[in-house]
């Protein structure tokens, strides 16, 4: 990382705890493994956001705005990888 002038590197940003990054869809609230997941979708307003549940990778779809969730764990590279498919609006040529 490039110093800012005075020869120290910027800090990080850092968002307060629970608060979602632009543009991210969903927020993780527990994880396990065998692939199960607690999120929730950021699609409505922070007090009305499902929680959904994703039980050994299955998809979840929101409620809400039928986002659909999954993830599985890649045993190579010890990550966990997210699916989210986003619903084409009806009357849009997919």
């Amino acid at each position: 990382m490039s110093s800012n002038g005075n020869g120290k590197t910027p800090l990080p940003f850092q968002a307060p705890a629970g608060t979602p990054l632009i543009g991210q869809p969903f927020s993780i609230l527990t994880v396990g493994i065998p692939m199960n997941m607690t999120l929730t979708c950021n699609c409505g307003a922070a007090d009305e956001r499902p929680v959904l549940k994703v039980e050994l990778s299955a998809f979840v779809a929101c409620p809400t705005c039928r986002k659909q969730y999954s993830a599985f764990f890649n045993p190579q590279n010890g990550q966990i990888h997210m699916v989210v498919n986003t619903p084409v609006p009806e009357g849009v040529p997919a």
